[in-house]
């Protein structure tokens, strides 16, 4: 009869072999995976450092600018293509407005209490319309249209033609100075 100590120590000798040839094996592997992966990292570099050399040739600024003159056919902008906002607007018909959407029934709780001055609080609370939250008597409810600004009128300066009493519009300076370029 074998001895069961022979026995024990003969089944364990035998699954660590096998259990170091598995570690072996998978070890390998996973060497030849780092190694396939640091190779990859290294040609990303090397198209990383290739992108970054063409990307700075076709950004070069004289490149930009031949190609730029070459295929857009741009000219200089003149003082002849700036025009006043008003100027584009056509006078004689006025703008579309819808009427406005109804507003709901104003009340003291639409308003945060915060906001509301000393003793407003107790009425907005009550579901009493505040002096905060009430219309003004004085406007008109429906479409506004924006008012339009007034000409500021400042006194010209001497210039090429002189002392000048009398204030200049941007139209009156565009017309002296291109008259001043001819």
């Amino acid at each position: 009869m074998i001895h069961r100590g022979l026995l024990f120590w003969s089944v364990a000798a035998v699954a660590t072999a096998v259990g170091l040839f598995t570690v072996k094996y998978r070890v390998q592997d996973l060497e030849d995976k780092l190694d396939r992966t640091n190779q990859k990292i290294v040609e990303s570099q090397k198209a990383t450092h290739i992108l970054r050399v063409e990307w700075a040739h076709l950004n070069d600024a004289e490149r930009v600018q031949r190609l730029a003159e070459k295929h857009l056919k741009l000219e200089q902008a003149s003082i002849k293509q700036v025009v006043r906002l008003d100027s584009l607007k056509p006078d004689a018909v006025p703008p579309r407005r819808d009427a406005p959407l109804p507003s709901p029934p104003r009340t003291g709780n639409d308003v945060p209490s915060s906001l509301l001055p000393g003793g407003a609080r107790v009425a907005a609370e009550a579901g009493v319309p505040s002096p905060a939250s009430a219309p003004h008597p004085g406007r008109k409810t429906g479409p506004t249209t924006p008012p339009q600004p007034a000409l500021v009128k400042e006194p010209a300066t001497s210039g090429p033609e002189g002392d000048q009493s009398a204030a200049a519009t941007i139209d009156e300076l565009l017309q002296r100075h291109e008259r001043g370029n001819r």
